[in-house]
């Protein structure tokens, strides 16, 4: 008559090695997908950062001697080279100039608290 509670709690253990082996299973396959996932997101990592450096070789500005080159050619290059510089610097103080006026205008906390105000 004893025999019974044997025979449940084998049951019992053979359900729960079960439902432990499910779980570990489980998770196995997630962790295969998961790798094969990242190996995925590598490689197209890889082949970006390939393709940049490849741009970039391609762009690579000459940095060869210019001692003997033209020097209405090298003047008319440091002239293009400054011109571009100061065009950056002037949309660089373009952009920078509403942050400016709004420093003196309110506080940091001001302008958080109101736009938080206004939702946005």
């Amino acid at each position: 008559m004893d025999g019974w509670v044997w025979v449940l709690l084998a049951v019992a253990a053979a359900g729960f090695l079960g439902w432990v082996v499910w779980g570990v299973v489980a998770a196995g396959l997630r962790l295969l997908r998961q790798g094969a996932r990242s190996a995925q997101v590598l490689g197209d990592g890889t082949e970006r950062i390939g393709d940049a450096v490849a741009r970039a070789q391609e762009q690579r500005a000459s940095s060869g001697p210019t001692m003997f080159d033209d020097r209405a050619v090298l003047r008319d290059r440091v002239r293009a080279l400054r011109t571009a510089r100061r065009q950056r610097v002037a949309e660089r103080r373009a952009r920078q100039e509403p942050v400016w006026l709004s420093w003196r205008e309110s506080t940091w906390l001001e302008r958080r608290t109101a736009s938080r105000r206004n939702g946005t």
